[in-house]
């Protein structure tokens, strides 16, 4: 590693815990209602999706016949808000701190790194908290797959990361990048299998989804956590790599575009 990307290293891993601590001060702790709100919000999400869908809808899952809709959905619901709320978070995470990057000299990534690692704490909390309730309503949690959860968890940190990293600097130039991405995440949310099965689809429609790099971990987290199914697959290697590169693309792009932040602010 040359000496500037070095330093530049070492000075996000010294800032990087002050400003996730900013980050979950400002957001979530500045009252007991914002900490609440954390958890209370993506549960309420989830009482609703299995009202609408099992009480109205009378929809039925195969796969989850055998642990009930919420275990199925709340296993693998937690991993869309990780990605979904990370990125959504760092998108904008540039142009809200235009003035402190003018008096700051900080390389500006550490903003971003801030803003997803915030909201990744936060909703594994709320995650944990749900595993919990789950086992102790008589959802049969396979312990070593909760263990072989994490990496993956870290896997998805990554992928995340890097989608972040790329939206925030592109944020700098397009300023109605924002209200795309939602629209996008909104579509993706219905086209990452959440509320269903992929074995519920055609044929045609599986492949396509298996495109779809969250696809994997909705399928992953109830394959270790329902079914403890800890061998590993091809799909493992592919997510892994399409985490990988996502982080590294991230990390390039940012970094090339950071200089002329300042001609856009």
């Amino acid at each position: 590693m040359s000496s500037p990307l070095r330093q530049t290293a070492a000075q996000i891993a010294h800032l990087a815990p002050h400003f996730i601590q900013r980050e979950i001060r400002s957001r979530y702790l500045g009252s007991l209602s914002g900490l609440a709100w954390a958890f209370i919000h993506p549960l309420a999400q989830l009482a609703l999706y299995a009202t609408v869908f099992v009480y109205i809808f009378g929809a039925r899952i195969p796969e989850a016949e055998s642990v009930g809709f919420v275990a199925y959905v709340g296993v693998a619901f937690w991993a869309w808000l990780m990605f979904s709320d990370g990125v959504s978070r760092a998108l904008p995470t540039i142009i809200e701190n235009t003035a402190l990057i003018a008096k700051v000299a900080l390389p500006a990534e550490v903003l971003v790194i801030a803003a997803v690692t915030g909201t990744f704490l936060l909703h594994l909390a709320g995650y944990a908290l749900v595993l919990i309730l789950l086992a102790a309503t008589g959802t049969n949690l396979s312990a070593l797959g909760a263990l072989a959860a994490i990496p993956v968890l870290l896997q998805l940190a990554a992928l995340t990361l890097g989608t972040g990293l790329i939206l925030a600097a592109c944020q700098v130039f397009i300023r109605d990048l924002a209200q795309v991405v939602q629209q996008i995440l909104t579509f993706g949310f219905f086209l990452t299998p959440i509320l269903y099965s992929r074995t519920m689809l055609p044929e045609f429609a599986q492949r396509l989804m298996g495109l779809n790099p969250l696809t994997y971990y909705p399928e992953k987290l109830r394959a270790l956590l329902l079914q403890g199914q800890l061998a590993p697959t091809m799909a493992d290697l592919y997510a892994l790599g399409i985490a990988i590169f996502a982080l590294l693309l991230g990390i390039w792009l940012f970094r090339r575009l950071a200089p002329h932040f300042e001609d856009f602010m």
